[in-house]
């Protein structure tokens, strides 16, 4: 289940790790700094932790309301549940993470999802509007395999797009250029572009990628 795979992410050698982007976009979960601290700090338990007001009161320095009031948007968030459990002939309440779990998860394939759809070989047939063939594929496979940066990729097929022609002989044209030149990275086009200088001059050149 992607919810086990989630939880291996993230916790090593029981000490866990949040992972960057949930740090920087919680917002995305739609929960607050206080809601986030919480949620992080139960997670930081080995077990589920109890439902004891008090105790996470003191160990996050916050009231006893305030983290009733927390757990509370939480749970009806979906993020944590309120479960019971009986031990030893004693029936007691605890919060399970497994709602987060879940939800982190389905967000982490969604931005994978996103990451896919922004690859190279993605773009090119977004800008064609058509499949790629395995031809345009495996010219694009050159590319990456002689070390062509792939910003300088996506600014030739940016470049051949605004002059209104799809095609890779044309773009490999372009690249054959500006790599002649030394251009590495997009600031270096938009150097020369400053200038004025015809970066997407089409010449006729020989298979360059195979010298």
């Amino acid at each position: 289940m992607k919810d086990n795979l989630l939880k291996d992410l993230i916790r090593v050698n029981d000490d866990l790790i949040i992972p960057s982007y949930l740090v920087k976009n919680y917002s995305k979960f739609g929960l607050n700094g206080e809601e986030f601290l919480l949620l992080v700090y139960f997670i930081n338990q080995k077990n589920n932790p109890s439902f004891d007001i008090k105790r996470i009161g003191s160990e996050l320095n916050l009231d006893s309301s305030k983290i009733l009031e927390l757990i509370n948007s939480l749970n009806e968030k979906n993020y944590i549940s309120i479960e019971m459990k009986k031990e030893n002939g004693v029936i007691e309440e605890f919060i399970s993470t497994d709602l987060f779990y879940n939800k982190a998860a389905s967000i982490i394939m969604d931005n994978k999802t996103e990451e896919t759809n922004n690859d190279i070989y993605s773009v090119f047939e977004k800008e064609f509007g058509r499949v790629l063939g395995s031809s345009e594929t495996e010219i694009i496979n050159r590319w990456l395999d002689n070390n062509v940066p792939e910003e300088l990729i996506k600014e030739a097929l940016k470049e051949a797009v605004l002059s209104g022609v799809r095609n890779m002989k044309y773009i490999d044209s372009i690249i054959f250029r500006w790599v002649k030149e030394g251009y590495k990275k997009r600031e270096d086009i938009k150097r020369k572009r400053d200038y004025g200088s015809d970066l997407d001059e089409i010449i006729e050149v020989d298979d360059w990628l195979n010298e």
